[in-house]
């Protein structure tokens, strides 16, 4: 007994309930032991821990995959896109034409509806005719998006289509980490000897002495030199908080927020840009391409003959354009996004008429090196401004206001260049230990843009490094100072407005 009281003088008491509990149990899952021993989880977790250091139990950490139903997902619990464009082309007898198709079905349907049609091979395209060939009925993808509503686990068979469904953006995959609880033989025999009860006090009392109850409790050790714990309270990401700052500056200033997808092609990220198709950037060794049929371009109407005309030979006068033949098919070839600039010239096509004011802050991708200044994946804020008497000099004027908006101390500007503006800018932030960094380009869409995107009115326009501005705004030095393994990092960053 002598010995179990001095190796007890180093195990708090809650420990030791849990040890004899766990010695019952002789294996369980950490989940299930807060319910069994009335301890809350954080709590118990910590003295899983120190009753590992002391080799009285074993810890085995197991990682579960499970899956959930997307909201695009949910939108397709009945019937498919691609179900739905070939139900529709057997009810017109197997053969339509496109146009019908969008008209009757919607553009977003019958563009994911086609490709995936072609995909499974069971329609061809001639002259925007599309015609059935077969049909098979996706009745188990429609039973794995019901089933994985709340939660489900996939099983071995179904691993083909729930991936296809995950690459569609139907299904989300989520893991979850389980910890596993095995009493060591130490721990077996340490709880064999432990009494069912043991009283552990703080403190001597007179009646404690008095009565003897002293020889039969224990005295619990205090470390006076030990500091209280730190309580941190939760706050979100500063990164996420700078991004809100600069939303709330754009609002301020009268632009509507607007949004896009990741995946694009690259007509819009390059083609309606003016870019021509054999610019540098465009090189696979810049561009992130993705493994993907082509995208059915012919959907987006007359924007596609514009583009061709402007490349081939200006389309406006004065312009000669980029003189050599467009390839249709490389503007259809589907890439990540470089630029959120894509979003903002798609959304001009649509809305050709001032006044325009509009923004989006979100990610693009690019085959950049990870260095103090660069980043492969990075938020990009993008925005245009559509006003009859709009001009280079207002644009400036704009570029200023969002920069004294977000904080930014020193901002200069710099004649630039850039394909799809004229005249162009770049915009510099200084930033202590680095010196002045790019932080934005921007200008005066050209003529053969305005052509393009079908707007007869001047279009001033600019794209932002949101992680660059954020440097400057907080003092960093390296970009990957907005992304590190040590929490404390983050919360020393203060976002000055907020």
């Amino acid at each position: 007994m002598v010995v179990v009281i001095v190796q007890l003088l180093d195990i708090p008491p809650t420990a030791i309930k849990i040890l004899k509990t766990i010695a019952k149990l002789r294996k369980e899952a950490a989940s299930k032991l807060p319910e069994v021993l009335s301890i809350p989880q954080s709590t118990l977790m910590s003295y899983l821990e120190f009753l590992k250091q002391k080799n009285l139990i074993k810890v085995e950490r197991r990682v579960r995959k499970f899956y959930r139903t997307t909201d695009e997902g949910k939108e397709y619990l009945e019937s498919l896109p691609e179900e739905k464009v070939i139900k529709y082309l057997m009810s017109r007898g197997g053969e339509a034409p496109i146009k019908e198709i969008v008209k009757d079905l919607g553009e977003r349907i019958v563009n994911i509806g086609l490709s995936w049609c072609r995909k499974r091979k069971w329609i061809v395209i001639s002259k925007e005719v599309a015609k059935a060939i077969k049909y098979e009925e996706l009745k188990r993808h429609r039973e794995l998006l019901s089933t994985c509503l709340n939660e489900c686990e996939a099983k071995k068979e179904d691993m083909k289509i729930i991936n296809e469904l995950l690459e569609r953006g139907l299904l989300k995959e989520f893991e979850t980490i389980e910890y596993w609880i095995e009493i060591t033989p130490r721990g077996i025999s340490l709880a064999s000897e432990l009494p069912e009860e043991l009283k552990v006090i703080s403190k001597l009392s007179v009646d404690t002495i008095a009565t003897g109850l002293w020889k039969s409790i224990i005295l619990k050790p205090y470390n006076v030199e030990a500091e209280p714990p730190r309580i941190y309270p939760g706050r979100k990401h500063p990164l996420a908080e700078f991004i809100e700052m600069v939303r709330d500056v754009m609002y301020s200033l009268g632009f509507e927020e607007i949004e896009d997808d990741y995946v694009i092609p690259e007509l819009w990220n390059f083609d309606a840009l003016f870019q021509a198709q054999d610019h540098p950037a465009r090189d696979i060794h810049d561009t992130l391409a993705v493994k993907s049929k082509e995208a059915y371009l012919k959907a987006y109407g007359d924007v596609v003959e514009r583009i061709r005309v402007a490349h081939e030979s200006g389309g406006i006068k004065d312009s000669k354009g980029w003189r050599y033949e467009w390839s249709y098919e490389k503007a259809s070839k589907l890439i990540l996004r470089s630029q959120t600039t894509a979003a903002t010239i798609r959304y001009l096509t649509k809305h050709r008429e001032p006044p325009v004011r509009v923004f989006i802050i979100d990610k693009v991708f690019r085959r950049d090196p990870l260095d103090a200044t660069h980043l492969p994946d990075f938020y990009q804020m993008d925005g245009i401004i559509m006003e009859r008497d709009f001009n280079f000099r207002k644009l400036l004027g704009v570029l200023e206001q969002i920069g004294k908006g977000i904080g930014i101390e020193k901002l200069k500007f710099k004649p630039g260049y850039f394909p799809f503006t004229e005249p162009s800018v770049e915009g510099y932030a200084y930033i202590k230990g680095v010196g002045w960094i790019e932080v934005f380009g921007a200008g005066m869409f050209r003529p053969e843009v305005l052509y393009i995107a079908g707007v007869k009115h001047p279009v001033g326009a600019w794209g932002m490094g949101i992680e660059r501005l954020a440097m400057a705004v907080l003092g960093l030095n390296d970009i990957r100072l907005l992304y590190p393994y040590d929490i404390s990092i983050l919360r020393k960053m203060i976002i000055p407005r907020w």
